[in-house]
């Protein structure tokens, strides 16, 4: 994760922000931090106990500031413990804005499970219902859940012990059609619309249907809703789409290098850093966007500056989960993670 540090200084004319490795001993410029504010590439664990400080000149005299310590902390990734739930290829996840209720999709048994995340304990949502592959969750402010299945989307109204279609009638809805290759928009009257792709399989940025998508899978809004963040399957890049213009952007990644262009290298497009085929998208309350690369085993997450970093442990070696598909983050930092294949979910939270 980047850190942003800031000095305000009267009558300031000029701002150099300096780099030191030996405990202060030595300090170097850093090229281009020439503002009242900096912020860091994303910090690697190698980072921890850098310093930093700026020298600020101005009309009144030069004066250097307080030095400030990078401290990197490690992800610290356990199974969660959970009773009452039945696994069988937990697909996507979602969490309730408190981050306490998380819900998993079962894709090979066809039911919806919510766990407690402090207890652990499991009950299984809409029992009276065996959802048709369920893949897709999303929860509304109202606690009514979606989800997608194949060639429908049901709901499940708090409380309910069944689920129904979902025919609109709460707030606009995405969804990721996957195979037609474009994402649609389903109104609260239930009226449907393509949000943007034309239905080739491509990686063309554009507005509208003159842009095109490669099998968009996973899909999460940004936390004010306007921008919709797309996993595009089939293509090792990470897309966006400007929900009120419909504008596709690229934000990272080889998009059309497939194989050649995937991968797990860390850094921005200009280093270039390099993405494999997410799945599962989650953003959190900084606006980072956390994603799963399930052939590649890992999760990462892309600042919105468009850094990437995967997630590591205390010795700096990439967590490995069992074909990742879902992710979620919560409001205190916790990231949850599914590995589909293994049948576990795992709580990811940055150590003390």
């Amino acid at each position: 994760m980047p850190a942003r540090l800031e000095v305000q200084a009267d009558h300031a004319t000029a701002y150099q922000w300096q780099r030191s490795t030996d405990g202060g001993a030595t300090w170097a410029d850093i090229a281009g931090a020439t503002s009242a504010s900096y912020t860091t590439p994303a910090t690697q664990l190698a980072d921890s106990a850098q310093q930093l400080r700026v020298q600020v000149a101005g009309t009144d005299g030069s004066v250097t500031s307080s030095v400030a310590t990078v401290t990197v902390k490690a992800w610290v990734a356990t199974v969660l413990a959970t009773t009452g739930v039945t696994y069988s290829r937990p697909y996507q996840l979602a969490l309730d804005a408190s981050g306490t209720q998380l819900y998993v999709a079962m894709g090979n048994n066809g039911s919806v499970y919510q766990i407690d995340t402090a207890s652990g304990s499991g009950t299984q949502v809409a029992s009276g219902t065996v959802f048709n592959s369920p893949f897709g969750l999303a929860l509304a402010g109202d606690g009514t859940l979606y989800v997608s299945e194949q060639n429908r989307i049901s709901k499940v109204a708090p409380g309910a012990t069944t689920a129904t279609p979902w025919v609109g009638a709460y707030g606009n809805l995405f969804v990721a059609d996957l195979e037609n290759k474009r994402v649609r928009k389903v109104a609260a009257d239930g009226t449907t619309s393509t949000l943007a792709g034309d239905g080739t399989q491509a990686y063309r940025d554009g507005v509208g249907t003159a842009a095109q998508l490669a099998r968009p899978q996973g899909l999460v809004l940004s936390r004010d809703g306007s921008t919709l963040y797309d996993s595009d399957t089939d293509s090792p890049c990470l897309r966006k789409i400007d929900v009120a213009s419909a504008t596709v952007s690229t934000v990272l990644g080889d998009c059309a290098g497939g194989n050649a262009g995937a991968g797990v290298v860390d850094g921005t497009a200009a280093t270039p850093a390099r993405l494999g085929y997410a799945y599962g998208l989650a953003t959190d309350a900084r606006n980072n966007v956390f994603l799963t690369q399930a052939w590649d085993g890992v999760a990462r997450v892309v600042t919105p500056a468009g850094e990437v970093s995967t997630l590591r442990d205390g010795t700096g070696t990439a967590l490995s989960f069992n074909f990742p598909i879902g992710i979620a983050a919560a409001p205190d930092g916790t990231v949850y993670v599914g590995a589909s294949n293994g049948n576990q979910i795992y709580r990811l939270t940055l150590a003390p």
